[in-house]
């Protein structure tokens, strides 16, 4: 599990339990996605790129730069309360062909019922790929 106590914004630190939890997911653990900063309008993660992620033209493939900037725009959206994807638009620029991605997931807005997020993946400082991915935010009880 990765240690988020030098990541997480200080006016953060309440919602540690809810971020850990979104980064100890299995799937996310699978991949190698890491935190890399949560503040209160901005997730940051990095991922490696492993042989068995690249696609049949032998670059990055695009599931998993969408996997991604779909997970920094999920942990955005629910850091203070839970919240389900309800649309994600991406937009591919150029190739995935470096061994590591950035990503940057960046509120543009966020209302009683949505959190929408600008999300930019980079690749040895170029812009891979970007896109708004919209959350629901869920009530409960």
């Amino acid at each position: 599990m990765t240690n988020h106590s030098t990541v997480i914004d200080p006016s953060l630190e309440q919602y540690r339990p809810r971020i850990d939890d979104m980064m100890t997911a299995p799937f996310i653990n699978h991949l190698g996605i890491e935190l890399v900063s949560v503040k209160p309008t901005e997730v940051r993660m990095s991922m490696k790129l492993r042989p068995e992620f690249m696609n049949s033209n032998g670059v990055g493939h695009g599931g998993v730069i969408y996997t991604i900037a779909d997970h920094a725009a999920a942990v955005a959206a629910n850091v203070e309360s839970d919240a389900v994807g309800q649309n994600g638009n991406i937009t591919y620029h150029r190739p995935l062909i470096s061994d590591e991605m950035e990503v940057v997931s960046t509120r543009i807005n966020s209302s009683r019922s949505l959190d929408i997020q600008d999300v930019r993946v980079y690749s040895a400082g170029k812009l891979i790929a970007s896109g708004v991915f919209t959350a629901f935010k869920v009530r409960k009880g």
